[in-house]
């Protein structure tokens, strides 16, 4: 079985859209008295099947988790707005950036410490890293400590979650960890749900925009305010 096959039961179609882009789509989707959700608080809400489509303006990346969305006003998605959709969106193909569908993807390995180091000391890669991405407050760092203990981990300190969460971002921009489809790499989260952090940025082509595919596993985020499942890959196919 090809483990890197979607399931079809889960699919999302990502697009990037200006803000005048934006507000057309929604005209014309309320004329068909169909209403585009705008996202709040989180940028990982629209994952959960429950909305037919949703928005996320510019100004979401600043709030829960702005520290995280210094990675998106760093990239050449600034200042646009994310659209996500359960149905292809006609007109706007020259707009969409991916597909996310589960898989049923198990890694061949996950990375060790001494590896997720070495990767953020990649200079290429070190080099990418915006300032605010480092700057966790205390708060941040409890939270993240105790939704790693309710999915199973036994981690006492952040800064070992926080190598996890940076070697991980690290994997989609100077791949270390992949499987190969034709001679073609694929990307894949270097550790467990527990571990991760921010996979919208793989998710919604902030990071790793380069690969044909990519296989992220959801953070925990993903999994308290877009349930998605922990641990089960999503398939990310470039548009």
């Amino acid at each position: 079985m090809d483990k890197t096959k979607p399931n079809d039961l889960f699919i999302k179609h990502i697009y990037w859209l200006t803000k005048d882009e934006e507000a057309r789509l929604r005209e014309e989707l309320a004329g068909q008295g169909i209403e585009m959700v705008s996202a709040k608080g989180v940028v990982c809400r629209p994952l959960d099947g429950v909305d037919e489509i949703s928005s996320v303006a510019p100004e979401v990346w600043n709030q829960t988790c702005s520290r995280q969305g210094s990675w998106y006003r760093a990239s050449d998605k600034n200042g646009l707005y994310l659209v996500i959709s359960s149905s292809e969106l006609v007109g706007y193909e020259d707009k969409k950036a991916a597909t996310i569908t589960e898989s049923d993807f198990d890694p061949p390995r996950l990375a060790r410490p001494e590896e997720k180091k070495a990767m953020i000391h990649d200079p290429q890669f070190a080099g990418q890293v915006p300032p605010r991405w480092k700057e966790a407050n205390d708060t941040e760092k409890r939270i993240f400590l105790r939704w790693a203990r309710r999915l199973g981990s036994e981690a006492k300190d952040f800064e070992d979650l926080h190598l996890s969460h940076t070697a991980n971002h690290a994997n989609f921009i100077r791949p270390r960890f992949f499987v190969k489809e034709k001679e073609r790499i694929i990307p894949y989260s270097i550790d467990r749900t527990a571990h991760l952090c921010s996979c919208c940025l793989e998710l919604f082509q902030v990071l790793g925009t380069q690969h044909e595919k990519k296989l992220v596993a959801p953070c925990p985020g993903a999994t308290i305010f877009g349930r998605r499942k922990p641990n089960r890959y999503l398939l990310v196919e470039k548009a």
